[in-house]
């Protein structure tokens, strides 16, 4: 039976638009390349953040979106495997630290809950860290969850509701006469179609292209590297201050802030880095080095720390910093999800409700117009 619409991408991303679109009634393939969650979705740390967002409709989305898991950790428990731990952005010391009690102020007035704390207040909530840190502010409803598991059964849920996901099917070009989207060419043959839904990820470009739309969504390059395992050597999510000006950065070149937290396992995972260099999939030695020694500032006992892994990933991003979540008004028919950055955990399952409620002519729960995919068109 023809859908009524294919989502290209069986990301997160990509799943939870299905998922949204099927219990609208909506007839619904799911195509990858690979298997669910086999590409970005799988190799992050399953992060919903508020904390390294600023004020603005990307704040806005964060905060729907960390209360949307509250709906899913409710629907999938034992995937979902929902940690409330919080998180502390970290301050070294002089430089930036004066500025924090107005950030804290600003978030608390965009509504996340915020706490400034001293450098005592800092070592009773995490006694690893290093002793000549100024402070930390403490955003207690960050959360962590388990990226790949709890995607596989959205995916699962999709079947479920008569959905379809076919695993190992690539797709080549979306398919558009001069009115609008017809369907989806893939490496074993065409699907028709009247709606797609792009949610490739950093792959989303080229697909973006066949249909006539520009979207400058790129991969941007980060490393990961797990130690221990150390069992409560850190409770909460820890990161640099200097990460959020890392997140909003331009800049090409490899850039390094201290990013620290367990795994669901036990281990402690090391980040991060990031890096506009292509889908270059090498896990060079030296970044692996800076990381370690830059989280190692922060958490002196991670310097001697065994290391068991490291693998990089690739984060969808646009040039603004913002997603592109939503219609198509240059090519009808097309709706995207795509370009959430580091963030795609946290945001892609409200991304996809949004491109539902958008499809179905339902009211949105956040304004799409900050997100518009045509916002690149000119």
């Amino acid at each position: 039976m023809r859908p009524d619409a294919v989502v290209v991408g069986a990301g997160i991303a990509g799943v939870s638009a299905a998922l949204e679109l099927a219990r609208r009634g909506v007839r619904v393939t799911v195509i990858d390349r690979g298997p669910v969650s086999g590409g970005t979705t799988g190799l992050g740390e399953g992060n919903v953040l508020c904390s390294d967002k600023r004020p603005g409709p990307e704040l806005a989305l964060a905060l729907a979106g960390a209360a949307l898991y509250d709906e899913l950790e409710a629907s999938f428990p034992g995937a979902a495997r929902v940690r409330r731990k919080g998180g502390l952005i970290l301050y070294e010391g002089d430089g930036i630290w004066p500025d924090a009690p107005a950030f804290a102020q600003r978030m608390a007035r965009a509504g996340v809950e915020c706490e400034l704390l001293d450098a005592a207040g800092l070592r009773a909530l995490e006694p690893a860290v290093a002793r000549d840190l100024a402070g930390a502010l403490h955003f207690p409803a960050d959360l962590q969850v388990a990226p790949r598991e709890l995607t596989r059964a959205l995916a699962d849920e999709v079947r479920r509701l008569g959905g379809t996901v076919r695993e190992g099917v690539a797709a080549r070009r979306i398919t558009a006469s001069a009115a609008a989207v017809t369907g989806v060419e893939t490496d074993s043959g065409t699907i028709e179609c009247g709606t797609v839904v792009l949610a490739a990820g950093p792959w989303s470009a080229p697909l973006a292209r066949s249909a006539g739309l520009r979207l400058p969504v790129e991969p941007r390059k980060g490393t990961l590297v797990q130690t221990g395992p150390a069992p409560g050597l850190v409770r909460r999510k820890l990161y640099e201050a200097a990460y959020v000006a890392d997140v909003t950065s331009e800049e090409a070149g490899l850039r390094i802030a201290a990013v620290i937290e367990e795994t669901l396992d036990g281990h402690v995972l090391c980040g991060s880095s990031r890096e506009r260099a292509g889908f270059d999939a090498l896990v060079d030695e030296g970044t692996c080095d800076a990381i370690v020694a830059r989280c190692a500032r922060f958490v002196p006992a991670l310097a001697t720390m065994t290391r068991r892994l490291a693998w990089c990933g690739f984060r969808p991003y646009l040039p603004d910093h913002l997603p592109a979540i939503g219609p198509s008004g240059e090519v009808p028919g097309l709706h995207v999800s795509t370009g959430h950055e580091g963030a795609g955990i946290g945001l892609a399952p409200i991304s996809g409700r949004l491109v539902a409620q958008a499809l179905c002519g339902e009211l949105t729960d956040v304004p799409l117009a900050p997100f518009s995919p045509d916002r690149f068109a000119g």
